[in-house]
């Protein structure tokens, strides 16, 4: 006969002395213990818990004590009373456990000691790295032709201002020649399927056009290649050839050609001395066996145009934060010169936070990264050029990390305005300028500032597309991001066992905090392989 233990959980609203009385006037053992968090409630549930027979605990979900419940015994089974309205639906669903039939036995799935990581970003990269190093095979899957992220797009990193490219270059290449890693970039991932130890994975491999094991990156092809296209890693500030190498720091450094613009010349191909080119080449489908899964699939940029009245897309001379980044970025556009539209050198610049976050129409939240990231895009305008008129128009300054107060500091010395109101519309001039019109919260008064470029610093969004689970996929928040299996106790784990989440994935985050996740991630899927390896 199964047994019952009732936690006397102080969160409970209503009286849990009744409900053990109603159990017991139905004939089970019910046994009321002190609140199982404090030491009193856990001496005598484990001195309960110690007697044989089958046991059933009624107490907090396991979102919040599933350590203390597996102490008290190796597979607890738990009613949620805080998700009981009352007694009695309390003592209704303890009784539908109780008497419930015995289930037969289920077969044993096999345990695949092995992850996937989905996004090549920073954070897929070191929870990748780290897995890796403890001696379990990682499969990284990316649907760009690189890994890198957003990351690989920015010039320098704060609160330091260091080189981006210099501190993610080396942390790519270790990824793509470590030997428990396997790199699998321009894939698309089909279909999810299984539960945690136990994970099915169908990806498709796209076609590059080009031999991946006979490519050496000399980039000869590129040179001959006729058609020319917008590049898409450069935003659209770049032309690009139909075939071509993402970027020169790219992993893998393989060039890939985009078939729906080739015109089928065969240049590429006659200037191939190693015969890379294949035009006949097909799509490669993957199965892929895993324990594990951890969704570093990142955030995608606010769409600015939607904020018409900052006329991004209608006047040139208004652009993104990232479009920033590629410009001052020796590898960018203009070669790191920082210059206008018209070609000519920047002198005045104004820099909008909160465009699409904290609004109410679009990102009801902050998306954390924009004020030290326009902070430190001021003091590289001001490297450039030292006489620059750099503004900052603020709603609040949240330098919350640390050096990034610092930062803030340093940028004020240095001579950044900063005004307090956000602008409530901005307007071309006749000769191509940005006119930013605003009220000074601060000094009052509805003024004008004339620039030669304005940069919208846009919120982070969740990414639209949805992975293709079959068993349900995990949950997501009002904001698309994906939930936590609890806040504060399990910030890094799903709701859905063998699910784990890193960096932008469930929120807005910088570099640093994206890292530190990443590791974080990596370490309770190596827990949760101890769990399952100890119940196999």
């Amino acid at each position: 006969m199964m047994k019952l233990l009732i936690c006397s959980c102080p969160e409970v609203p209503f009286d849990l002395q009744e409900v053990a009385r109603e159990l017991v006037d139905a004939g089970w053992q019910a046994h009321l213990t002190p609140p199982m968090c404090t030491p009193a409630g856990l001496r005598e549930a484990s001195t309960l818990a110690q007697k044989p027979g089958p046991w059933l605990l009624a107490a907090c979900n396991t979102a919040r004590h599933a350590g203390l419940f597996r102490h008290l015994m190796k597979e607890p089974q738990v009613i949620d009373l805080l998700g009981c309205a009352g007694p009695e639906e309390a003592v209704g669903a303890i009784l539908l456990a109780l008497e419930a039939p015995t289930r037969p036995p289920q077969a044993t799935l096999p345990l695949h000691q092995a992850v996937l990581v989905i996004g090549g970003g920073v954070g897929g990269c070191q929870a990748a790295l780290d897995l890796a190093h403890a001696g379990f095979k990682v499969y990284l899957v990316d649907s760009s032709l690189s890994i890198g992220g957003t990351m690989a797009q920015l010039d320098k990193t704060f609160p330091t201002l260091d080189c981006s490219i210099c501190i993610l270059g080396p942390k790519l290449v270790e990824v793509s020649t470590h030997d428990h890693i396997e790199l699998l970039t321009y894939a698309q991932i089909d279909k999810i399927s299984g539960q945690a130890g136990s994970f099915r994975v169908d990806v498709t491999l796209k076609p590059r056009y080009v031999d991946m094991s006979k490519c050496v990156g000399c980039g000869a092809c590129a040179e001959v290649c006729p058609v020319i296209v917008p590049s898409r890693w450069n935003l659209g500030l770049k032309p690009r050839k139909c075939i071509r190498i993402i970027f020169e720091q790219s992993v893998p450094l393989r060039s890939t050609i985009e078939r729906e613009y080739c015109i089928d010349c065969r240049m590429c191909a006659e200037a191939c001395d190693r015969k890379a080119i294949n035009l006949e080449d097909v799509p490669r489908a993957r199965c892929l066996e895993v324990g594990a899964i951890v969704l570093a699939t990142g955030a995608r940029p606010f769409d600015p145009s939607i904020k018409s009245e900052y006329g991004y897309g209608r006047i040139p001379s208004v652009i993104t934060n990232l479009e920033y980044e590629r410009i001052i970025c020796a590898t960018g556009p203009t070669q790191g010169a920082l210059i206008t539209v018209q070609g000519q050198e920047v002198e005045s610049l104004a820099f909008i936070q909160c465009v699409g976050s904290r609004d109410r129409r679009f990102l009801p939240y902050c998306s954390g990264y924009c004020c030290t990231a326009s902070i430190k895009e001021a003091m590289i305008a001001l490297e450039y050029h030292p006489g620059a008129e750099v503004t900052i128009f603020y709603n609040d300054i949240r330098t919350s990390g640390k050096g990034f107060e610092e930062l803030y500091r340093r940028a004020q010395k240095a001579g950044v305005r900063f005004i307090k109101g956000l602008p409530g519309a901005i307007r071309e001039d006749g000769a191509g300028r940005a006119v930013v019109c605003y009220e000074d919260l601060l000094k009052g008064g509805r003024r004008e500032l004339t620039v030669d470029l304005a940069v919208l610093a846009v919120g982070l969004q969740a990414p639209s597309e949805a992975l293709p689970f079959q068993d349900g996929p995990p949950e997501r928040d009002g904001s698309g991001f994906y939930r936590s299996r609890h806040p504060i106790l399990h910030p890094l784990e799903s709701a859905t066992p063998g699910i784990f989440l890193a960096g932008t994935s469930q929120g807005p985050k910088d570099i640093s905090e994206t890292v530190c996740q990443a590791s974080g991630a990596a370490a309770r899927v190596m827990a949760m392989f101890a769990t399952l390896r100890q119940a196999h």
